[in-house]
């Protein structure tokens, strides 16, 4: 998907059941949303959103960001 943050990429991912989602800057410029494949439809909607968030305030490209330390 493109908008205008760029193009991000949505993967679903086995993760522990504490984990909603994650993103991260990638390689070759694009962003990508990790959602966990073991939650419902809803609570991965609400974490893509949650994670478009930290996209659209720029969290994935900075250093200092930390949400859970």
């Amino acid at each position: 998907m493109t908008d205008e943050y760029g193009e991000y990429h949505i993967r679903l991912v086995n993760l522990p059941v504490s984990i909603g989602g994650f993103c991260y800057h990638d390689d070759d410029g694009s962003f990508v949303i990790v959602l966990n494949a073991r939650l419902t439809h809803e609570a991965n909607a609400s974490s893509y959103l949650h994670e478009l968030t930290h996209i659209t305030r720029g969290d994935p490209d900075d250093p200092a960001f930390r949400e859970y330390a």
